[in-house]
């Protein structure tokens, strides 16, 4: 199936009065939420859906715990996953400090199979 695409509208906000350039925007067709994982492994495993429910949460929280102690996770075809973060300068190396950061975040690097499904997607534009 195809990934739908619509037209999406922007303009520079340092220089607005550019005309408007437009871009293609994905259009999400719906969601699948823990419970619907949960489900659809089951069918194909021989485990039940609260074992899957069980581990989907347990995943979680051993990836979130290995990532809180500063450590690259990597899940095979899954990906990788590991914490970013960023912040202000200091005028040498020695002047930075955890004060230096604002934000952190969780980068996630797609995994063999996710980088191959990318490259076969297919997109009809939607109006």
């Amino acid at each position: 199936m195809a990934i739908h695409i619509t037209a999406a509208g922007k303009t520079n906000p340092r220089q607005p009065s550019q005309s408007m350039l437009y871009y293609p925007r994905a259009i999400q067709t719906g969601e699948v939420d823990l419970d619907d994982l949960a489900e659809q492994i089951s069918m194909s495993t021989t485990l039940t859906e609260t074992d899957c429910h069980a581990v989907i949460i347990s995943l979680v929280n051993t990836v979130s715990k290995a990532l809180d102690d500063g450590k690259i996770v990597r899940l095979g075809q899954l990906g990788t996953f590991q914490v970013s973060v960023k912040g202000t300068a200091s005028s040498s190396a020695e002047g930075v400090s955890a004060k230096n950061v604002t934000a952190a975040s969780i980068v996630f690097r797609p995994g063999v199979r996710f980088k191959k499904m990318l490259k076969q997607l297919t997109f009809t534009r939607k109006k």
